[in-house]
């Protein structure tokens, strides 16, 4: 009986010995490059009892993955190298709180894995491997509160933008429930991206909820007041239900108590251009940047009232008989006149943001005026 015990003892201490080895095999194994073998020793380490819950051992596993994650053969040994890794270091410095012993070999490694998980969440997101991408901001939110020198808040990665993160998921899944869900989130916490706005306006119309898309653009317009996407939405919804007079007449009122709010009057503006009377936007519009020159939008948007001008006197021109030169000169001056009044707008508002769209409306301006040394700054 005696034996028998000395025997089992010999045999759980030389079985426990072994399984420890597997992680010294696997460090040896990383040492030489050999990440075939080093996965298995760390895969047979993190599943065995006595090496589970060793923080030594997680950290050699992280480095082992995280050095198959850095390898051109990634894809043929794990292509998951990069969730693995992390998840070791998260597993290390979980069981290693409080007694801090792996913390500075594990910390700047952790941000590394982190930053690469965060690109394979994308990754996953692009080829519509959506709970995939989920799985790793879930795992990326582990990480947080191990962040201990900043870095992995200088890569961007916090529970707001995680959550912005999985609200992108959700939406480019098509799972309406859940993005409503993690909209709704987003707004409480007053995170600011107007996306989050516009997108939930433009679920609610098509579902046909006006009264939620008024309700979103109200949040909106709390947080972006001059966002021309959301009053545009708000703008159109009065012009669908034919209530463009009574918008218009809230707006006056408001300008009245407001004279000096530059976004009262760029917001009427808008609704003057909607509703078909140029005179009325061109007045407003220029109000609003005696008030705030440098205002980006409205630049860019008087400029482009008097661009599309110049554009519909040219295809009337284009349009005219041979024998109708009255009329040509006419519409060629109204054509030079509209591009010319266009041009500071629009030079303007590209000098405040460097934007394509800008850039090629004065191409098209200066090539139109024949004004090619111009034109070309622009091409």
């Amino acid at each position: 009986m005696k034996k028998a015990v000395i025997l089992l003892l010999i045999s759980v201490s030389t079985f426990s010995f072994s399984q420890n080895m597997q992680v010294q095999n696997m460090v040896n194994y990383l040492r030489n490059k050999d990440y075939v073998k080093a996965k298995t020793a760390a895969d047979l380490a993190a599943e065995h009892d006595d090496t589970k819950n060793s923080a030594k051992m997680w950290m050699y596993r992280g480095n082992v993955y995280k050095a198959i994650a850095d390898t051109s053969a990634r894809d043929q040994i794990d292509p998951r190298a990069e969730e693995k890794a992390l998840e070791a270091y998260v597993n290390c410095l979980t069981i290693d709180k409080g007694k801090d012993i792996y913390k500075d070999d594990v910390k700047r490694n952790l941000v590394l894995a982190a930053g690469a998980t965060r690109n394979k969440a994308a990754n996953y997101k692009y080829n519509k491997q959506y709970d995939d991408a989920l799985k790793c901001y879930d795992l990326l939110e582990k990480t947080i509160p191990f962040d201990f020198d900043g870095g992995i808040k200088r890569n961007n990665i916090t529970k707001e933008k995680l959550m912005f993160d999985r609200y992108e998921v959700y939406k480019a899944s098509g799972n309406k429930e859940m993005t409503k869900q993690m909209a709704n989130q987003l707004m409480d916490i007053k995170y600011k991206d107007p996306a989050i706005y516009t997108d939930m306006i433009r679920l609610s119309l098509l579902d046909k909820d006006t009264a939620a898309a008024l309700s979103y653009i109200e949040k909106g317009k709390s947080m972006f007041e001059d966002n021309m996407t959301i009053i545009g939405s708000e703008i159109d919804i009065y012009l669908a239900r034919k209530k463009t007079n009574e918008l218009r007449d809230k707006l006056i009122n408001a300008i009245e108590i407001a004279p000096d709010n530059e976004v009262l009057h760029a917001i009427l503006g808008q609704v003057y251009v909607r509703s078909n009377d140029p005179q009325n936007a061109e007045k407003e519009y220029i109000k609003a940047l005696e008030i705030k020159p440098d205002y980006e939008v409205v630049n860019f948007n008087l400029g482009a009232m008097y661009f599309t001008s110049a554009a519909d006197y040219n295809r009337k021109l284009n349009d005219l008989g041979p024998s109708e030169t009255a009329k040509a000169k006419e519409y060629e001056e109204k054509v030079k006149e509209n591009f010319k009044k266009a041009i500071p707008y629009l030079e303007k508002a590209y000098e405040l943001t460097p934007d394509k769209a800008y850039k090629q409306r004065l191409f098209q301006a200066y090539s139109r005026l024949g004004e090619t040394d111009k034109a070309a700054k622009y091409k």
